[in-house]
């Protein structure tokens, strides 16, 4: 048994209320959108966009062009010129004509004295030692009688020949002695110094002691 009231069908009108709806809402979304809400506590001020200070730009400077370079100093060149350029006179002499004497160099001096040297990379060295020189001395008769005792000191040269020359007393006793000594240290010979390679002359000292036993 069908009931008495009336059903309504929503299948039939699904469609039509699904575009009311529709509508319905995009009505309400544009109201939403033109409706401002007074905002409470403010005056609307707080929305207004202060204005912030100008930035000011620097002046805009037009760069200076430098200043030109001067020009190059011109150098002045030499003009050609067309004259024959004439060659002097050149004055041979005549063959036979030696013309001055030429100067001969001067004559080399003779032989000069060698020099005496005080220390050489050889020095002499006395044949037979200290002992040939004292086997040539005799202590004089005098200066044992007196009974003097002491060191003489005698300087010579020993030549490129290792001979004796210029024995002279420096420092002397006396009584004899001295005169001993020039007479033994004269006839000692020595090997000759030798310098560079070369036979010198060396200038040397020699001491003598006299003692009595």
């Amino acid at each position: 048994m069908r009931s008495s009231k009336s059903t309504f069908d929503l299948r039939k009108n699904y469609t039509l209320l699904c575009e009311l709806g529709l509508i319905a809402a995009l009505l309400i979304f544009i109201g939403a959108i033109k409706f401002h809400l007074p905002v409470s506590g403010t005056d609307g001020s707080d929305f207004i966009i202060k204005d912030e200070p100008p930035i000011v730009l620097s002046p805009i400077t037009k760069q200076e062009k430098p200043p030109a370079a001067p020009p190059l100093a011109r150098i002045p060149a030499a003009v050609p010129n067309d004259e024959p350029i004439e060659a002097p006179d050149i004055e041979f002499p005549e063959f036979g004509d030696t013309g001055a004497a030429l100067s001969l160099p001067p004559e080399e001096a003779g032989d000069e004295e060698p020099e005496i040297l005080e220390q050489v990379q050889f020095m002499p060295k006395m044949k037979g030692g200290i002992k040939a020189l004292y086997s040539d001395i005799t202590y004089p008769e005098l200066a044992k009688r007196n009974g003097i005792e002491g060191t003489v000191e005698v300087r010579f040269i020993v030549n490129e020949k290792g001979e004796v020359e210029d024995p002279e007393i420096i420092r002397g006793i006396g009584a004899g002695c001295d005169e001993e000594v020039l007479e033994a240290i004269k006839l000692q010979n020595y090997t000759p110094g030798i310098q560079n390679g070369k036979l010198v002359k060396v200038r040397m000292k020699q001491l003598v002691h006299f003692r009595l036993k």
